[in-house]
Order: C-alpha cells, then sequence, then structure tokens
C-alpha cells in the first residue's frame, strides 16, 4: 500500500487539476501542468509500489486512507468530491499503462458532467470513463460503516430501545433540505424564505418529547457539509431541546428553530478558499471570515418572513455576553436570550462535532471551554444548557459499567447519570436511582463501534476497524467521555485554561461556529 502522505499528496494535485479545468479560460495550461504532475507522482508512486495498481478512495465523501481520513485533500478536494458522489463511484484505480492524456480526459469529462449533471450524462460519462486506458472506476463505499444497520438483529434491538430511525429520518431529512437550499440560495444571491425554515421547526416541536433523542441519535451521522447543513441542523435541534426543557411556548419554539437553523446562511457568501482553508486564517482571511454574521442578518432581510429572532440569530451570534465580539454593535440590534442560547448551541456543536480536520471534542470537555471563560455566555443559559444536555447528551450511545449498551434519553439530575435505554431488551435504567448507585457510563461509543458491539457481544473491543477516522484523543492521551474530565467544570484555571478558545468565547478558529 502507498503511504498515507503519497496518497493525500495525489488526491490534492488530482483535485487541483480538476478546478483548473472547471475555472477554464486562461486556467487551461495551469490545468495541464497539475495533470502531468499527477501523472509524474504517479511514477514516482508505482516505483515504490511494485508497479501495481494505485486506488485512491472516497467513503462518506471523505478521501481516506486505509481506514483514515486525509484530511487536507478532503477540504481542498470538494469539487472532486461532487464529482465522485455524482458519477456514485468511491474513486478511481490508476494502472500502469496510464497516460497524461488519459488524466486530462478524466478531468474533461469530470468538468463537462458538472455542467450538465443530467441521468442520461452521467451514464455517458461513466461509460467513457470506463473506456479510458489506465482508469477504473471503484464502487462507492458511502455505507461502510452503517452496513449493520440493515441487519435484522440490529433492527430489532433498536426499536426495542425506542430508537424508531423510520418515523425520525423525515424530520431531520426535511430539515436538512431546507437548510441546503437557504446556502445555494444565499450564495447564488437569490431570496431565502424563513417560512420554510418555520415550517420544518414546527414540525419537529410536535415530535413526541420523549422521543427526541431520536432525531438527535440521527443528527450524529456525518453529512458532506459539516460547515453548513449538519452545524446548522444540530445547533437547531440543540436550542429546540433546551428551549422545550426550560418550557417554552410553542410560538417561541418555532421562531427560536427557525433562527437556529438559518444563523450561519452568511457563510453561503464567504469564499471557499477562505472557508475551506486547511490550515489556521492569517488576519485578512479572518477578516473576511467574520462578515458572516453581517452578510447573513443581509440575506435574511432580503428574503420573506424575516424576524427579528432570525436577524438578531445571524448578526448576533458571535458577540459575546460581556459586550466584545463581532460585529460591531449597531443601536438597532438588541441582544436576546434565543441570540444567547443559540449562541451557545453554536459553539458546543462545534467543538463536539467531527470534521475534515479535527476530532471532536468529549462533551465533558466542550464544557469545560466554554465555562472557562465567563465573560462569553450568558451565565443562566448556559447553566440551564448544561443541565438540558448533561455529561451525556440525549441521543449518543454509551457503553454501561456492567457491560451493557445503551442510548442515552435524557439527562439525568447529576450531570454524570443519565436516564438510558439499554440494547436490546430495551430497558429503562435511571442512574441517578439508589438502585443504581454502583452503574455509571464507561464511555461515550460512536455508532459504527456500537453496532459492533451490539453484533458480537465483545465489549472489550471498540471495534476501531470500522472507524474511518482517527479516534479522538486528548491532550493527556485519554480517550474523551471520561466522568473526571468533567471535574474542572466552572473553574477558571486548570485544565480548561489550556484548551484553544478564541477572543470571542469559541474554539481556535471561528469556521467552527
Amino acid at each position: 500500500m502507498i503511504s498515507r502522505k503519497t496518497a493525500e499528496d495525489l488526491w490534492i494535485t488530482l483535485s487541483t487539476a480538476y478546478d483548473a479545468t472547471l475555472a477554464g479560460g486562461g486556467e487551461r495550461n495551469a490545468a495541464m501542468q497539475h495533470a502531468i504532475s499527477f501523472h509524474t507522482q504517479l511514477g514516482h508512486a508505482f516505483a515504490g509500489h511494485a508497479n501495481k495498481p494505485i486506488e485512491l478512495t472516497m467513503r462518506m465523501s471523505l478521501f481516506v486512507h486505509g481506514h483514515r481520513a486525509l484530511s487536507d485533500a478532503s477540504i481542498r478536494g470538494r469539487s472532486m468530491i461532487a464529482l465522485l458522489r455524482l458519477l456514485g463511484v468511491g474513486g478511481f484505480s490508476f494502472g500502469l499503462s496510464i497516460a497524461p492524456a488519459a488524466v486530462t480526459e478524466l478531468l474533461r469529462l469530470g468538468c463537462g458532467l458538472m455542467k450538465d449533471p443530467t441521468e442520461g450524462n452521467v451514464e455517458r460519462v461513466k461509460r467513457e470513463i470506463s473506456e479510458l486506458n489506465g482508469i477504473e472506476s471503484l464502487e462507492r463505499m458511502d455505507d461502510v460503516r452503517w452496513r449493520f444497520l440493515q441487519d435484522p438483529t440490529v433492527n430489532t434491538a433498536y426499536s426495542a430501545a425506542g430508537l424508531d430511525v423510520q418515523a425520525a429520518e423525515p424530520i431531520r431529512a426535511e430539515m436538512a433540505i431546507a437548510l441546503d437550499e437557504a446556502v445555494t440560495a444565499a450564495a447564488d444571491g437569490t431570496e431565502i424564505d424563513l417560512n420554510v425554515a418555520r415550517t420544518t421547526a414546527e414540525q419537529l416541536i410536535s415530535t413526541d418529547p420523549d422521543r427526541f433523542d431520536n432525531i438527535l441519535q440521527l443528527a450524529e451521522r456525518p453529512e458532506f457539509d459539516v460547515f453548513t447543513v449538519q452545524h446548522s441542523l444540530r445547533v437547531s435541534l440543540f436550542a429546540t431541546y433546551v428551549a422545550n426543557s426550560l418550557g417554552a411556548s410553542k410560538e417561541f419554539m418555532i421562531e427560536l428553530g427557525a433562527a437556529a437553523m438559518y444563523h450561519d446562511v452568511g457563510k453561503g457568501r464567504i469564499p471557499e478558499e477562505v472557508l475551506y482553508k486547511p490550515g489556521r486564517l492569517d488576519d485578512d482571511e479572518r477578516r473576511v471570515m467574520n462578515m458572516h454574521p453581517e452578510l447573513g442578518a443581509s440575506i435574511l432581510l432580503e428574503g420573506e418572513g424575516v424576524s427579528s429572532c432570525a436577524l438578531g440569530a445571524a448578526w448576533g451570534h458571535h458577540l459575546r455576553y460581556d459586550g466584545s465580539g463581532y460585529p460591531d454593535r449597531r443601536p438597532w440590534h438588541e441582544s436576546t436570550r434565543a441570540t444567547s442560547l443559540i449562541q451557545i448551541c453554536d459553539v458546543f456543536e462545534a467543538l463536539t462535532a467531527r470534521r475534515p480536520y479535527k476530532a471532536p471534542y468529549s462533551p465533558a470537555r466542550a464544557f469545560q471551554i466554554l465555562y472557562s471563560d465567563p465573560g462569553a455566555f450568558d451565565p443562566a443559559l448556559l447553566a440551564a444548557f448544561t443541565r438540558a444536555l448533561g455529561l451525556y447528551p440525549p441521543g449518543r450511545f454509551v457503553l454501561l459499567s456492567d457491560g451493557r449498551l445503551g442510548r442515552v434519553a435524557r439527562a439525568g439530575r447529576a450531570l454524570d447519570r443519565p436516564v438510558v435505554r439499554t440494547f436490546p431488551k430495551g430497558d429503562t435504567v435511571t442512574l441517578g436511582a439508589q438502585e443504581n448507585a454502583q452503574l455509571s457510563v464507561t464511555r461515550l461509543l460512536e455508532e459504527p463501534e456500537f453496532i459492533e458491539l451490539l453484533m458480537t457481544g465483545a465489549s472489550d473491543d471498540l471495534g476501531a476497524s470500522l472507524d474511518l477516522l482517527e479516534s479522538p484523543r486528548e491532550e493527556n492521551g485519554d480517550a474523551p467521555g471520561r466522568d473526571d474530565e468533567f471535574a474542572g467544570l466552572g473553574r477558571k484555571k486548570g485544565r480548561g485554561s489550556l484548551l484553544p478558545v478564541d477572543g470571542c468565547g469559541h474554539g481556535d478558529d471561528c469556521r467552527l461556529c
């Protein structure tokens, strides 16, 4: 197998050549140069690979090598990833007989397909690619982590434990579609109708509160556009869930859910080279990125059904509780509790999410970051948010100390003592109850490893081979989700102070939220 670095370099060069081909015009020479460079890199790779075919693969919309994501390549290669998804393939295999002309023809075919992505043209391009000498398409593998979901044993266990994916999926899908259309409209300069978000928010809050964890769990599954759709969907879910726990009215939750869905819509007009830059932003790039709240408010004002709640969230979700942050405050802008709650949900989601270039923080570590700067967030709402989610948020899978598997139904009175639905029998276990005093959560599990444990019953094997991304590790080398990580919650100094927090009370890169 070629090295990880070689695979990443090859994907980056091929993606760069494809971007130049898409640009056309004066970039044609650049496209040719990058294609030749890719062919040269392949030659070197063949020499170190016993002249065997080289496979460059994509899974779950990320370029991967073995079971590890190629972070930089996945960010830089968004256009190539979009092409692979349109073709319905999982990458390409390149043989020793490949010529530079075959590479440029592959790029040309892909460019033409993106201009005319009709079904008939997709089939034609797939056929013509199959006829290129030295290039073969690989089978699509996007569902590799979820293949066990089709097993009757898993479906039975999920149903017994209260996880009704089929009932929850339409709501999640409708929210995702509404968000995707809004971001696309923002990028294209067309109007956005907030009433679309209101409709989906109303459907969301009509969900049985005892089954809201189903939707939260589904939102944990990875999406392609983690910077917009997946992120904003989860922010809306968190905000609505917390507001419901506080006894908010239906009318308020509809407006809150809609505002949270569209709070980041301004990112639709941020240049992709800034939004998806693999490394840290320089000062000029940061200034461009910091324009997205003002852009978002302007976009909403241009559309239908705009509300003060949505405007406040779009404009003010990077303004701190102590008055600092960005953009500059305006006389007409009033900081509301809705905006403050969305801000908390925004940062928490960003910190706990898995991104192409970062592993997620555990909820415990995320809470430490939020509490490490008392001037950043409304303290009363932060406390309410913490109580509502707890150390183990609803919808997350867990391993209990007695070896049983479970999924968190809701937070308990103590932050580390949630109510858990166990698998496969579906028993409800309240960890805060006296009879369960000796029982605890050992750790959080991601769904693929949870399914592996459920299928095999091997609680000592966390199914790491299924995980396409690197397992997250913290600074001290421990796996995330340990109870003792929560010990420093609320302290200004200590372990929490060692974590990256920028001047706005957010993570180390404001693109995260």
